[in-house]
Parts: structure tokens; sequence; C-alpha cells
């Protein structure tokens, strides 16, 4: 007999499944409507529906393949284990379900070998997914690691995926030895538990039978309704995210009309209902997995963001303010509804401290490492544009290097008209594109804030332009045309003097036709290759060791004198996990005579940020362990003579660092290190090779 061939409280067995079926969907599907509502009332745009194909191709890869997860072979294991159970077993539900509704139709719908194999493949996972939660459960108790945090939730819905499996093997043991089907031969690991179920009378099997059938599902429904309370709401919203994660570059920003947003007098973000739909659906995604923490400069050294910790907060201020966000989106203005809003604890100064919002490098650790896709930054970034620009409150040092770039074009406030006075000490002239003639320049070399006025800048400068006149490329530069690109201004919040910044800048340089350049500033590079388009700036763009490593690989410059060094690398977070630049400032250093290269244990895209980004670098750091110090430590421990960078800003800090704690090892360039290589008679004359 068919579990629902009995009767059930006094109603027909199938009567009373399709009660509890009903109410179990009926409930999902009214909490799924109002998580639904949550994430798109009062949502600003947000279209995520472009490029199809390439979104199809990462959801196979980071959601299916789960490409991401095996960075961490044991986890990769258990969650492929599980996420694997949760998509053979949907066919076994279903299969159930028709069982209960219709006990006596069998699956008329099958060919008898496909059902056949699929037995099989079900009984093989239902195995391998108890492994996986036994394994999973082990992480967090046996071989836990510091990312992880103490979860109840994460215990009982892992106790409850054990206990589908068990209850599901229990159930078919017990048919087994009710009906002796021809399945048998095809359930393997189901007959083990027939075999261990064999000796009970035919009522205890019965009794067994009818017992585990309806637990299982019972079980199935209540992690169905507990899933979108719980921080596995990501088994139902990981795919769909994926699907729909950022597809421009990583180091692109978002651009807002600024003119529409003041008129409407609004900026950045204040309310959760601010955020865009995407946003939300983020928020709601977070597996707090912890991973995004690993190598995160603030969580490592004692500041109060942490990627995880912020995402959690969001989440909870979401969910505590379900219910006066999605009425008054819904026009309903009633007491209650205005008095709910009135309650509401404020996001900024309530939900998230004002230290959490400016504690950010924007490295884009917690970004690269995220499974799920979640992105991290801009939403703090949009947190802190509605600090600067609606209520004006923001650290009192950024007020300097925001008067700087509005008044002389660059954050230290020293004289535009000396922009170019680095070049006067070359032994070859430099000629600025006012002064070049039209069409007779290859590249244009936009120096940067750094490499203009900060003293070790300006040495890196001196070194590009070395090499780049050794290999005869015909360059320029803007001199006193040149002003800050605007990338720390945009970070800090300052949206409105980026795009002023931008636009300028996108015509100074179109009104001389450029359409190649080369800088070696990674925020420079950064923002001109992926946000000035916004603002009619379509230029090729490459960092200054792209470049030299290209010229070396052609022979155009030749690296023959020998430098005898051991050198580590430090990746820039701007170069690297911002635009996927890894090898070129490796290949340089590879190039030269007698250089060794030992590379540190976190490198390249788990490589930590020296503290400077997102415009960190003119801000104060007054809570826990200066970022620099730890990273310096980290570099300095390999005993290497010297650390090798590919930006200004962190030569300055890991430079600071060396003075700050006494290290031994010198931060510099590596393009300095290539200057110093080339041969001792010199350069050619100015224009004896060809153009880049």
């Amino acid at each position: 007999m068919m579990p629902t061939d009995a009767t059930l409280l006094g109603l027909p067995g199938s009567l009373a499944f399709l009660l509890v079926l009903t109410l179990a969907v009926v409930l999902f599907a009214w909490t799924a409507s109002r998580r639904w509502q949550l994430m798109t009332a009062g949502s600003p745009p947000d279209v995520r529906w472009d490029r199809p194909l390439e979104r199809l191709r990462g959801l196979i890869e980071l959601g299916l393949l789960q490409r991401k997860m095996f960075r961490d072979p044991y986890a990769g294991l258990y969650h492929i284990l599980i996420f694997s159970g949760f998509v053979v077993l949907s066919v076994r539900t279903l299969s159930l379900v028709f069982e209960g509704l219709f006990p006596k139709a069998g699956m008329p719908f099958l060919s008898p070998c496909f059902w056949q194999a699929y037995l099989l493949l079900k009984d093989v996972v239902l195995a391998t997914t108890f492994a996986g939660a036994l394994l999973a459960l082990g992480r967090r108790h046996l071989f836990k690691k510091e990312r992880l945090d103490a979860s109840v939730d994460a215990d009982l819905i892992l106790g409850l995926i054990g206990f589908l499996m068990l209850s599901d093997l229990l159930a078919g043991g017990a048919r087994m030895n009710l009906f002796r089907h021809e399945s048998a031969a095809w359930e393997p690991v189901t007959g083990l538990f027939g075999t261990l179920l064999a000796g009970m009378a035919p009522a205890s099997l019965q009794a067994t039978y009818g017992f585990f059938w309806w637990a299982h599902l019972i079980a199935i429904f209540v992690f169905l309704n507990y899933l979108p309370y719980a921080k596995h709401f990501h088994v139902i919203t990981a795919l769909p995210n994926i699907f729909l994660r950022k597809l421009e570059a990583p180091g692109k920003l978002r651009t807002f009309d600024i003119e529409k947003a003041a008129e409407a007098e609004k900026f950045g973000v204040s309310k959760l209902e601010d955020f865009t739909w995407k946003q939300r659906l983020d928020i709601f995604t977070c597996t707090e997995c912890g991973r995004c923490r690993e190598v995160c400069p603030t969580h490592l050294t004692g500041k109060p963001l942490s990627p995880k910790g912020f995402m959690v907060d969001l989440r909870h201020a979401l969910y505590t303010d379900a219910n006066a966000i999605v009425d008054t989106a819904s026009g309903r203005g009633d007491a209650k509804t205005e008095q709910a809003q009135a309650d509401r604890k404020p996001l900024i100064g309530g939900w998230i401290e004002e230290e959490t919002i400016w504690a950010c490098t924007t490295c884009r650790y917690c970004e690269s490492a995220c499974p799920v896709t979640i992105t991290y930054t801009d939403k703090l970034i949009d947190l802190r544009r509605h600090l600067v620009l609606e209520r004006s409150e923001f650290p009192k040092e950024a007020q300097t290097a925001f008067n700087g770039m509005e008044r002389q074009g660059n954050p230290w406030n020293l004289a535009a008209a000396d922009r170019g006075a680095w070049a006067e000490e070359l032994p070859f002239p430099v000629l600025t594109m006012a002064e070049a003639e039209k069409g007779d320049v290859d590249v244009l070399f936009w120096v940067g804030c750094a490499g203009s006025y900060e003293d070790r800048g300006k040495k890196v400068s001196k070194a590009l332009a070395t090499l780049l006149h050794e290999a005869g490329v015909k360059f320029a530069i803007l001199g006193s045309e040149e002003s800050c690109n605007g990338d720390a201004a945009r970070r800090l919040g300052n949206e409105y003097l980026f795009q002023t910044l931008a636009q300028q800048n996108v015509e100074t340089i179109n009104g001389y036709g450029i359409k190649k350049i080369v800088t070696n500033c990674p925020h420079c590079f950064n923002t001109m290759k992926n946000e000035y388009p916004d603002f009619g700036g379509h230029f090729e763009v490459v960092h200054g060791t792209e470049l030299v490593a290209k010229l070396v690989e052609e022979g155009r410059i030749k690296l023959s004198e020998k430098v005898e060094r051991t050198v580590t690398f430090h990746d820039a977070c701007y170069l690297g996990r911002h635009n996927e630049i890894y090898d070129p400032p490796r290949a340089i250093l590879r190039a030269i005579p007698g250089v060794v290269l030992k590379e540190v244990g976190r490198k390249r895209e788990t490589g930590m940020c020296c503290g400077a980004g997102g415009g960190r670098m003119w801000l104060d750091e007054k809570i826990g362990t200066r970022i620099n110090q730890v990273r310096y430590a980290e570099l300095d421990s390999v005993g290497a003579d010297g650390i090798g960078v590919s930006c200004p800003f962190c030569m300055v800090m890991l430079g600071n660092a060396k003075t700050e704690t006494n290290g031994r090892a010198d931060a510099f360039d590596v393009l300095e290190l290539a200057a110093e290589a080339l041969p001792a008679g010199g350069p050619p004359a100015a224009g004896a090779a060809a153009g880049a």
C-alpha cells in the first residue's frame, strides 16, 4: 500500500497530501512575492538583460560548474556534491509529489530505460549529497577556517539536507522489502538500507515506509519555506544573481546624471530603497561564506568594515524595514505606514556606521573572491556619494584633496604650471602636445599627478620617458593642460568633481585627436580606459608596463646591463584585480639580467592592498593596524632586496611603511629597474626608430 492510500486524520491520503502541498506552495508563493516586492520597491533603473550569451556562459562556468568554489578544494568538493544533489533530486521530488497525488499512476510519461538510468543516478547522488553535508559540517566544526562564523542556521540547513537523504533511503528501503519490485537492481544504495530493514514484519515495514515518506516530503516543504528567511536563500537567488551579474569592466563605477540628481536634490544612497533592484538581489544572495574577507585589508587590520558583515547588516536592515519599504512603494499612505517609516533606524549612522563606509580601499578582493558575483564597492561608494554631495559630511583631510583637484588639478594643490617641470631634467627633449606637430605623435604619455609632483613618482616618469625614447616611440605630454583624472574624487563620493574633471580632460584630449594613451598610474589607467567612455573619451589606454613589456619582446628595447637584485613584486589592485593585468610587470623583471624574482604568498588575484585605493591615499588611518605596514611586512619577509611595484601610490605607501617599521627592502617601480638595465651607451637619437 502506498503512503497516500491510507486515510490521515479521517481524510483520504491523497486529499491530505494535496492540502499539505497546497499550503506549502501558497506559503512559499506569498513569501516569494514579498521578497520580490522588497527587491523591486522604488528601485532605480538597472538594465541587466544585455549580452545574453555572455551571461549564459558565466552562469554555466560560475554557477553550474562553480569555478570560484574550487579555489578552496575542500569547500569546492562539498559544494558541488550538495549542488548536484539539488539538481538531480529535483526530479525525484517531482516524482514523489506525483506519487502522493496519484498513488496508483506511477510515472507513465517516462520511458522505462530513462527511469531506470535515473534511479541509478538518484541513488548515487543521495549518497554523495549526504557525504557533502557531512563534509560541510566537518568544515564548520572540525576543520574550521577563520572566515566561517558559528551559525545555527547553517547547521540546521545541513542537518535538514542530511535528513532528506536518509529519509528517502529509509523510505525506499522499506518499500523495496514490501513490494520486491524490479527497480532494486537500479537502486544499490537503497538496496543496502533495504537489507538493514529486511528482518522487520510487514506491518512495521509499512509503518516505516509511510513515516519516512511523509517525513521526507514535509521536510522538503519546510525547507522550501524556510529558505527565504535564512542565509540559504542563495539556494534560490544565486543562479539568477550570477546570470544578472555586472558585465562591465570590474573597475568601472556607475555614472549617473548629475544634473537630474541636483534637480531632485538627491545624491547617492541614504535609504535601502535607493539601492537598485540588482543591488538588493546581491543583499539577498550573500551566502555568508566569508571568502570576501580572507584578504580584505580592512578586516585583516581591525577596521570596522568586513565585506561579509556589511552585507549581513544590509540584509538585516532590509528585512527589518520590509513592510515599511513595500507599503510605501505600493502607495499605501495610512497612519500605520507613516509611523513605520518614521520609526525606521537610519541606514547611515544606524545600521551602517560612517567609519565603516570610509574604511574601504576599493581593492575589490571581496568581489573577485565572491562565488555568487556580489559587488560591494558600488554600494559603499553610493553611500559616500550621499554623505559628500547631500550632507557635506566627509573626513576633513579629503577637503584638502578636493580643493587641490578643483583649483590646481592635483590633490596636493601644487601649481598647475609646474606639472611638466619633471621633464626638463631629462637629457632629451620632451614635447607637449601643444608643441608637437599635428600627427607627429604616436602616443600621449599621461603622466598623472603623482608622476608630475611626487618626488619618487617623478623618477618613474623619467624612467618611462627614457624607455620610450630608447624604443624610438614618438610621444608627448600635455604639461600644464593635464589635470587630475578624478579617480580619488569619485571614489571618495565627490561625483560632481569627478565628472567636472573627466569632461575637462576628455575635451582636452579629443581636441588633439589623440587615440592612444600610456600611463604608469593604474588609477589613471582604470579611469581613462573604463570610465571616460561615458563622457566621450574613447581611447586605447595602456599601462606603462604593458607597453614596455611589448617593446622588450619585440626587441625595440634592449635590457642588457646586469642588475644584481633579488626582487619580490606587489600587485597594484587597480592594475590587477580591476583590470586583470598581472604578467607585464613580471615579464619586465624576468627580462632584466641578474634579477631574481621571489614571489610573495599573497600575489596576483589574492594580493593584498597597500591601503591607498578608494581615496584612502588622502585620508588618515586611525583605527587598527596600518594596512601599508601589514602588507610591507609580508613582502619584506620574503627576504628580497627590493619590492617591485607598478603604481605610484603603492610605492608611496610601501616606502612609508619601510620607514615606519625600519624594514629592509626598498620599494621601487619596475620601470626604474628597466631603465637601469638599458645599454650603457644610452638611447639612440630621438626619432631613430618607428612609432609605437
